[in-house]
């Protein structure tokens, strides 16, 4: 190992000022319902857990091995930059003064000019760098294989190089002595932030991590599996929550509060310092896997999930105020999503900003126009064709809002007249209407819908039923009634959705 121990002093009075003697966390809000304001589309990364940087007037965002920098008004790229020899951006990107810093996957750190794009200064380190490097008391410390770094970000000039006890995965994150970092192998690791001292590891008995620690009330939080630890300042271990279910991301942290997403649709509240359950019960629930880190205003619960939806919850009551569906460019409009969103959601200004796994950026805005409604497709029974009569008929059709989302209150289909029960499944987007028994002859089917800022449209089709027509049987069931398909039709939902979150998270 090797430091400058004359930057002792004042990195302990700058990182304390700065961890231990902060005010309160001040929570800006936003309001309902949200429009889309602007989408840029960067190609899937599902793996990337690091969320969007709004500084100095701009939005950075590292995806598929290249960072972005775009216009936060209208989603405008600005300028890109991937390291030279074919090597990808690795790490979120960091602000310091007017740079953006980041790691690539060839070893090295670079610091770029945040107007240009440009290489100010490049550093070599020991290995592949963890994704969330951390500026604090001005230096930047990174995790590097196994070494630790404290950097000058100005000149990238290093401070001292120490070891620790095994690859780092995520961190480092600091409570104003210390800094901390989730290894490969799930262990909490930690480095005096000051001297570049190894002080001690913490081996917990881990699942799958997929996100990077957090500090709060003298623990340091790691979401593991099926599991929450709280690890003292000491390295011993304060507490293990055992969840009813997995947690795919970190909780954010909230004065003493834990708000802590899992795969069962929940975000369960816990105190930092004891990992107690926070409340009686939890009033976050909806039916869909919760994978990303939530956003929490003074108003709203904004979460995603990993059937690629944004849902934005009342905070006092957990009543579900908002539901926007993500779509890729290139995924059909009843189809579900092949990834989830992972990344944590932002909040900035009001708005709210969101990488997908698809690697699709959007901001969302309640001043964001949206004039029009909802858009119909993908009609069956088909338009014009004729169908076995003497049966229940239902009818499905794709409902898409890509301005604020589906009202999925608002859908209402009639069968030559009458209304019909529906139901709209929000990750397909398919309207699905209840079967109804038909006399022979034309049938006329109407289908209306509103997003969630009151635009309305509606559409209508017609088919024929003759208990003449002889049923078409599936393959393997001589004699059944076939079903109505259209290509690929089930196979979206299978392929991503909540199956793609429950893969990534091992459930």
């Amino acid at each position: 190992m090797r430091r400058m121990s004359s930057l002792a002093g004042a990195v302990v009075a700058l990182l304390v000022l700065l961890c231990t003697a902060a005010a309160p966390l001040a929570l800006s809000d936003v309001t309902t319902p949200m429009s889309v304001q602007w989408v840029f589309s960067m190609g899937p990364d599902p793996d990337n857990v690091t969320p969007p940087l709004v500084y100095n007037d701009r939005v950075y965002v590292a995806r598929s091995g290249i960072l972005h920098c775009l216009d936060p008004l209208t989603g405008a790229q600005q300028w890109q930059f991937q390291p030279e020899n074919k090597a990808d951006v690795s790490t979120g990107p960091v602000p310091y003064d007017s740079l953006v810093i980041v790691g690539g996957n060839d070893s090295t750190l670079y610091g770029i000019n945040a107007a240009t794009g440009s290489v100010v200064w490049k550093v070599g380190c020991s290995g592949p760098i963890a994704p969330t490097p951390l500026i604090a008391g001005g230096l930047l410390f990174l995790g590097a294989n196994q070494m630790v770094y404290a950097i000058k970000p100005g000149t990238g000039e290093v401070s001292w190089i120490c070891s620790m006890g095994g690859p780092a995965k995520y961190g480092p994150v600091t409570d104003g002595s210390m800094i901390y970092f989730v290894a490969q192998d799930g262990s909490v690791q930690c480095i005096d932030a000051s001297t570049g001292r190894y002080r001690w590891g913490a081996r917990l008995v881990t699942g799958p991590t997929f996100s990077p620690p957090e500090v709060s009330s003298g623990r340091v939080i790691v979401a593991s599996g099926e599991r929450v630890y709280g690890v003292a300042r000491s390295g011993g271990i304060s507490y293990t929550v055992e969840m009813p279910a997995g947690v795919d991301a970190a909780p954010t942290v909230v004065d003493d509060r834990l708000f802590t997403p899992a795969v069962d649709g929940k975000i369960y509240l816990l105190r930092a310092r004891s990992g107690a359950a926070a409340e009686r019960t939890t009033p976050y629930s909806v039916d869909h896997p919760l994978t990303s880190s939530p956003s929490v205003t003074e108003s709203f619960v904004v979460v995603g999930s990993a059937d690629g939806l944004v849902i934005a919850m009342d905070r006092a009551t957990g009543a579900v105020k908002w539901i926007y569906r993500c779509r890729a460019p290139d995924q059909l409009p009843s189809e579900g999503a092949a990834h989830g969103i992972y990344a944590p959601i932002v909040e900035t200004d009001g708005a709210i900003l969101c990488v997908t796994g698809s690697g699709d950026l959007y901001r969302f805005s309640a001043s964001a126009p949206d004039e029009s409604g909802p858009v119909f497709g993908d009609f069956l029974p088909e338009p014009g064709s004729a169908q076995p009569g003497g049966d229940y008929v239902g009818t499905t059709c794709s409902v898409v809002d890509d301005g604020s989302g589906v009202d999925p209150a608002s859908v209402k289909v009639t069968m030559d007249g009458s209304p019909v029960k529906v139901t709209l499944d929000v990750v397909t987007g398919e309207a699905v209407s209840e079967g109804t028994p038909l006399r022979d002859g034309p049938h006329v089917v109407r289908v209306s819908a509103k997003d969630y800022r009151g635009n309305e449209s509606s559409t209508e089709w017609s088919f024929v039923t003759d208990v003449t027509i002889i049923p078409e049987t599936a393959p393997g069931t001589p004699g059944q009634p076939g079903m109505q398909t259209r290509p690929g039709a089930g196979t979206g939902r299978a392929g991503g959705g909540a199956a793609a979150g429950a893969g990534r998270a091992g459930y």
